[in-house]
């Protein structure tokens, strides 16, 4: 008999508003296990994994939503704000101060990314052209340089989802870019062109991650198909689709191990699928809104791992689940 699935092992409430995305930060043994959300009315809490409480807010971004929350490095956290802006934020001993503030398209729903190239941190991010992505430096804090599809030709629409890839010292570095039209684009970025091209959904791509080691991406959109595609011979290759009872995915995770994605669903669901052959492992029904956001936190002992989830109904439910 098939076990049902787990409750959450605790749920996060109080962000003042839907919960829009999460980074965990558990990595370091000596120092706080925090998980930083943000939210549609423009506020980031650091969650305290271990009392289960907000450590405080960081309200810089006008009360406009926070798109996405990452790390420079350990102490720097940065948060992309719909004021058209990402801003710096420097966490050294205990500090909540923004350190700088790096001008972008405030534009549709695209999740900067950032990157190296050589010696240049770079941030990637939607332009406000049609299929544009502005590259910018960190250190100016200006545009370096921009891709964008050669006139009439695919990829069309907004920009949707970007991912960087490190390929190899010989092939250089791709990034992926996730479109409006529901097709995805390998860019040669040293070259500045498209290497290839893939139409993988119906309707608009709205989330995407992607498996350096296994040379394999993920996208959900607005359709109701989960799509992975591959790399061959550095041509995008269409692998397997799994049909959705429900159309609506607001986001894809693959766990740093390789072996678990998980989805979010408009339909206030969280799935998650063996990530090798895509086979359903468990359906995880508690949110009674739609899931926006989601992450594995980065604990060094695999049983501690915890998958966190945010949703409209302004919770953040967390999970043990498939740690062994």
């Amino acid at each position: 008999m098939t076990r049902p699935p787990p409750d959450p092992v605790f749920v996060l409430r109080g962000s003042d508003g839907a919960v829009s995305c999460l980074k965990f930060r558990c990595h370091e043994a000596d120092s706080l296990r925090l998980l930083f959300s943000g939210t549609a009315s423009g506020k980031i809490h650091p969650w305290n994994l271990q009392t289960k409480r907000s450590a405080g807010v960081l309200d810089r971004h006008e009360g406009q939503g926070i798109l996405s929350l990452g790390f420079c490095d350990n102490t720097v956290l940065y948060s992309q704000g719909r004021d058209g802006t990402v801003a710096l934020w420097d966490l050294k001993e205990g500090r909540k101060d923004i350190s700088d503030r790096i001008p972008v398209s405030a534009v549709g729903f695209c999740e900067v990314e950032l990157f190296n190239q050589g010696s240049s941190r770079l941030l990637a991010a939607a332009g406000v052209g049609p299929a544009e992505i502005i590259v910018m430096d960190l250190q100016s804090k200006k545009p370096a340089f921009s891709l964008q599809p050669t006139e009439g030709s695919p990829p069309q629409g907004m920009v949707m989802a970007l991912k960087a890839d490190c390929v190899s010292d010989r092939e250089g570095l791709h990034l992926w870019a996730a479109y409006e039209d529901g097709s995805v684009a390998m860019w040669d970025v040293k070259q500045r062109r498209i290497v290839s091209h893939l139409k993988v959904h119906t309707e608009p791509i709205l989330c995407m991650d992607y498996d350096q080691e296994q040379n394999k991406g993920v996208t959900g959109s607005a359709d109701n198909r989960l799509a992975v595609w591959n790399v061959k011979d550095r041509q995008l290759v269409a692998k397997q689709t799994v049909e959705l009872s429900n159309p609506g995915l607001s986001c894809v995770k693959i766990r740093d191990d390789h072996k678990i994605v998980v989805t979010g669903g408009w339909d206030h669901v969280i799935r998650l699928y063996g990530w090798k052959k895509l086979k359903p492992l468990a359906v995880l029904d508690y949110h009674t809104d739609s899931v926006q956001c989601v992450d594995f936190s980065d604990h060094e002992n695999s049983e501690e791992r915890l998958l966190a989830a945010g949703s409209k109904d302004q919770r953040i439910s967390l999970w043990s689940i498939y740690n062994q």
